[in-house]
């Protein structure tokens, strides 16, 4: 079976591939073709080369000089370009006397990473997108087709990768080449096409952008769960950001890591977890069943109005509409709502048992109706974040309501042990003392666990 790399188009939001590419590595993957267009046919030739380390090492030190002579960063904001404006003149300058801007600082750096020793000698195939000028028609160029001129084999990727009309048009062998993104900016057709069995796609953009293979039984599909900003923008922190979000969006895709927004590290067995999950759908479900909606036409006979299980599918990634994958899209909508940082990459189990700790004020919170519970959440939630809190107007939302507090409720009865399971509710009531909550826990954290007065 034959596997293929496939990595999209995005500029400076290419770092985010090696991070992905880390990740599939890790993960023992691999391709004996890789394909990409733009930014990601430079990266897939890396693949080609064998050379993670030297791809890993641009994309270190890259810099918008590395790319244009007196090179700007463009992100949306234009106090950031006129925060470069010593810089601004001097491009202008450079754009208009080359009809676009002055690439050759990019295309010394692509002759310095190509290497046709290795680019050639390898037993991984390649191809990339690009598109003939005027005419705009596609061109796949086969590795097979760039050995014709070796030496010269990395203008190939330059051509692929002429953003114009930001970059000035790309000139081989007396015709014309832009961006190869103008037809196929993920480029999954031409894998197939040299012999795939299966693709892994790394898209850069947080919407869809390839329909037609994105439920394909075949490929398996990685998009940033974050916006990754603009295309030109190579300040070093927006790059760091983005491979470390590579890397954590893929292991989510393929079930290392939970999550969408928020990154959770996973360290027991899954089951273990389910339980804990079917424990909150269980809560969840009753008290959407026994709420009253007064007129919110829940019990017509026809109802079209979505329930909390709509409300979390659509926080799901597509595919896991589970139960599992439903806990922790309300997990993170409870974490949104307390004012968690959803930048760190979270042990799940600390997690769940710092959380639990934190709601167990909530204690008497179990025995009082859905309208009261709401109540108590949201002002434990206020007094974590303050009043002015966005998230807070949520709960207009009753299904948010209920899919909150249910994650509350399901934290306060849970226990940790061999097992995760909630607690029954007679030990609750017959011991409702701090200690009796964390003597579970301490089975599982006992250097963790909490200092509690006799």
């Amino acid at each position: 079976m034959k596997k293929a790399i496939v990595f999209a188009g995005g500029g400076s939001k290419g770092a985010y591939q090696v991070g992905a590419w880390k990740a599939l590595n890790e993960l023992g993957e691999e391709f004996q073709i890789a394909c990409g267009t733009s930014i990601g046919s430079i990266n897939a030739a890396f693949y080609v080369q064998h050379d993670f380390d030297a791809a890993y090492e641009m994309w270190s030190e890259l810099t918008a000089d590395a790319i244009m002579a007196n090179g700007i960063n463009m992100d949306r904001s234009f106090e950031t370009i006129f925060s470069q404006r010593d810089q601004l003149v001097p491009f202008i300058k450079n754009y208009i006397s080359s009809k676009g801007a002055d690439v050759r600082p990019f295309h010394e750096k692509l002759k310095a990473f190509f290497d046709p020793e290795k680019f050639f000698g390898s037993d991984v195939d390649y191809a990339l997108m690009t598109t003939e000028f005027p005419s705009m028609t596609p061109a796949m160029i086969r590795k097979s087709q760039m050995a014709a001129d070796p030496e010269n084999g990395w203008q190939w990727l330059a051509a692929s990768a002429a953003c114009f009309p930001v970059f000035p048009v790309m000139e081989i062998g007396g015709k014309s080449y832009v961006d190869g993104g103008y037809y196929d900016n993920i480029p999954v057709a031409p894998a197939f096409s040299l012999g795939a069995d299966r693709a892994v796609v790394v898209d850069l953009k947080t919407e869809n952008n390839h329909e037609g293979y994105l439920r394909h039984p075949r490929v398996t599909y990685i998009k940033p769960t974050r916006d990754l900003g603009t295309f030109m923008n190579f300040e070093r922190e927006v790059l760091d950001r983005s491979m470390r979000l590579g890397y954590n969006d893929t292991m989510k895709v393929y079930g290392r890591y939970y999550g969408s927004l928020y990154t959770f590290i996973p360290n027991r067995e899954e089951a273990r977890y389910r339980e804990m999950a079917a424990a909150f759908i269980d809560l969840m479900t009753r008290m959407e069943a026994d709420y009253d909606f007064s007129g919110t036409v829940r019990f017509q006979r026809i109802n079209k109005s979505p329930g909390c299980a709509t409300l979390l599918a659509e926080r799901c990634p597509r595919g896991k509409e589970d139960e599992l994958h439903f806990f922790i899209a309300a997990l993170e909508l409870y974490l949104k709502l307390i004012g968690r940082d959803d930048k760190p990459e979270y042990d799940f189990d600390e997690l769940l048992y710092e959380l639990k700790s934190e709601v167990y004020g909530l204690y008497p919170m179990l025995e009082f109706a859905a309208d009261d519970a709401f109540a108590r959440v949201k002002d434990f939630a206020a007094g974590r974040t303050g009043k002015n809190n966005p998230e807070l107007k949520r709960f207009e939302d009753l299904r948010y309501a209920i899919v909150v507090t249910s994650v509350v409720r399901t934290l306060q009865q849970t226990r940790y042990g061999d097992a995760v399971s909630p607690a029954p509710e007679e030990e609750q009531d017959d011991e409702p003392m701090p200690s009796a909550i964390f003597a579970a826990l301490e089975e599982a954290f006992p250097a963790a666990a909490p200092v509690t007065e006799a």
